[in-house]
């Protein structure tokens, strides 16, 4: 295996396979590689100062 095809597969480890390998297939993609997020918004960071100034606006 060449070098560019060992660095194009390390980057597809750990997507389930399918049609959007061989072609251009976005749907198939994300119907086979798509998980739901269960958790709340407290990852999430608060407003910046820019964005709470353009909301009082």
């Amino acid at each position: 295996m060449s070098e560019l095809n060992e660095k194009l597969a390390t980057a597809w480890e750990g997507f389930t396979k399918g049609d959007w390998q061989n072609e251009v297939n976005v749907r198939d993609f994300i119907q086979k590689n798509y998980t739901p997020y269960e958790g709340d918004e407290s990852f999430l960071a608060g407003a910046t100062e820019a964005t709470t100034t353009l909301w009082t606006k």
